[in-house]
């Protein structure tokens, strides 16, 4: 029995001390994905941890691909999934054929940009015009990990900020007239 205290006492204190080593030991970059990052947008979903990765194709540069997809995260906490299409039309992020990738969809509506919007307990997808040497049309999908803090009413709102403001500089990087 006295062992048995004895190793509850040392578990507790080794998980308090891993637990008070916590705090974010990285720094945000200016840019990931080929992409401006605007720090305070993705702070919500960003953890704690020694390091944070951006892994994947850079969304502006895909090399004559028509997709580009790129992960930021932190340690092996996913933080955000981020995808790029180039295609030929707009399509409505809240008709049939894109109705599997949300739960609880929602249109975003009033959008600073021309284009259609969704958002979702984890996701949001923005369909806007381009114009661009390579493209017409764009479809900028992001996935937040299900894992990130707080309520889902709040998750949605950051999410729907995180995109608002990300979408425009993937047009800007892109060379978008439209």
């Amino acid at each position: 029995m006295k062992y048995l205290a004895a190793s509850v006492l040392t578990c507790c204190l080794a998980l308090s001390l891993t637990a008070c080593g916590g705090g974010r030991g990285y720094a945000v970059p200016k840019k990931a994905c080929g992409v401006p990052l605007n720090e305070k947008k993705i702070d919500p979903f960003l953890v704690d941890g020694k390091e944070l990765k951006v892994v994947g194709d850079s969304l502006i540069d895909t090399k004559g691909k028509s997709q580009g997809r790129c992960e930021i995260s932190v340690g092996d906490w996913l933080v955000a999934n981020l995808e790029v299409d180039k295609v030929d039309k707009l399509y409505d992020p809240m008709g049939d054929l894109d109705s599997f990738r949300f739960r609880n969809r929602e249109k975003i509506k009033n959008l600073p940009f021309e284009g259609l919007g969704a958002v979702g307990d984890y996701n949001a997808m923005v369909s806007t015009g381009c114009a661009a040497p390579t493209t017409d049309h764009l479809v900028v999908l992001v996935t937040i990990s299900l894992k990130s803090g707080g309520d889902v009413a709040e998750r949605r709102k950051h999410i729907k900020a995180f995109t608002i403001d990300f979408v425009p500089k993937v047009k800007k990087a892109l060379g978008c007239t439209a």
